[in-house]
């Protein structure tokens, strides 16, 4: 890698998690001499600003070459076929598109929660899936303390979940149901979302036949350990942004409300609300590295159940956690 600064590759630089990656990248402490934003080519033409310099969009995967680093925000698809020319060109780099999640060889990775001293020189190391990334900084911390043996949780996704496209298709419903006119045609989310709520089995554009519940609970498998039993139900709301939960944790040992509460303050990544406070929104968590968690109490019908409310910001903590990775893997931190 260049001593002077690296040559960075952002693949999905214009969608709405590459920009936040190439956001926190320039607010980051690591040394860029130069970003090779490369995206569709429906961005054909654009450019992406990086710390005052504006850098035209490729379109063209032969962009990669003379890269020291990449970051995939891409569709799965694109961002597969794009991983395996990186390690064909031994090119290093962090998936934050859930395309590499699934494989075992690929370690999962959360900053939060520590890098192994073995996966530390990993040439690609994968990033959960957005709700599996915020519910293991909470569930983490809690495992050490007292053990898990059950999670059971509601996911509220907001349409943000479909990036930019997702904002402007619940926009321009919205739009048209003010204006009393045909809801158009959903060409994001398999129904219309506007002013409404449903199962949200699948994330936008999968090609994959996994349900989004079933994703979540194979990364926090990796994460937390297959021994936990997960219920996991993923409901699409009509919000621009956010995504929260409400869960059952049942531990193992005895945990209270209180000593939940005083592990959860000293937690990596995670910003306790005021007990007694209303908890936290999910407006509440637009531009947050942090998952916001609050409404921490014990479950009446279990001896060893807690009910925790979370929510966070999915593109502003996945590429925070990216950042945080690769600033461990090269020491700048």
């Amino acid at each position: 890698m260049a001593s002077t600064g690296l040559r960075i590759g952002v693949v999905g630089a214009t969608g709405a998690l590459g920009a936040e990656l190439i956001q926190a990248l320039a607010a980051s402490s690591i040394r860029v001499s130069q970003i090779v934003p490369i995206a569709s080519e429906r961005s054909l033409g654009m450019t992406v600003e990086f710390q005052g310099v504006e850098y035209a969009v490729e379109t063209d995967a032969s962009s990669l070459h003379g890269l020291d680093f990449v970051f995939l925000c891409a569709p799965r698809s694109v961002s597969l076929e794009i991983a395996r020319r990186s390690l064909h060109a031994e090119i290093p780099g962090v998936d934050l598109s859930g395309a590499l999640a699934p494989t075992p060889e690929v370690p999962l990775q959360v900053a939060a929660l520590g890098v192994p001293t073995e996966e530390a020189a990993f040439p690609f190391v994968a990033t959960p899936t957005a709700p599996a990334l915020a519910l293991a900084q909470v569930l983490h911390p809690l495992a050490d303390a007292a053990g898990l043996v059950r999670v059971v949780g509601t996911i509220l996704d907001s349409v943000s979940v479909a990036g930019v496209r997702g904002i402007e298709s619940l926009m321009s419903e919205s739009l048209a149901l003010f204006n009393q006119q045909q809801v158009p045609e959903p060409t994001v989310f398999s129904r219309p979302v506007a002013f409404d709520c449903g199962p949200a089995t699948r994330r936008p554009g999968d090609c994959e036949e996994v349900p989004r519940e079933q994703e979540t609970v194979r990364d926090l498998a990796r994460l937390l350990g297959s021994d936990v039993g997960y219920g996991i139900t993923a409901v699409q709301v009509p919000t621009f942004l956010g995504l929260a939960a409400s869960l059952l944790v049942e531990t193992r040992e005895s945990l209270g409300a209180h000593e939940a509460r005083a592990v959860l303050a000293k937690a990596p990544g995670v910003e306790l609300w005021p007990d007694g406070s209303e908890g936290p929104s999910l407006r509440a968590t637009a531009g947050r590295t942090e998952v916001l968690v609050g409404r921490i109490r014990e479950d009446p019908t279990s001896k060893r159940g807690l009910l925790v409310w979370l929510a966070s910001d999915p593109a502003t903590l996945a590429a925070a956690n990216a950042i945080e990775l690769v600033e461990a893997r090269l020491g700048a931190r």
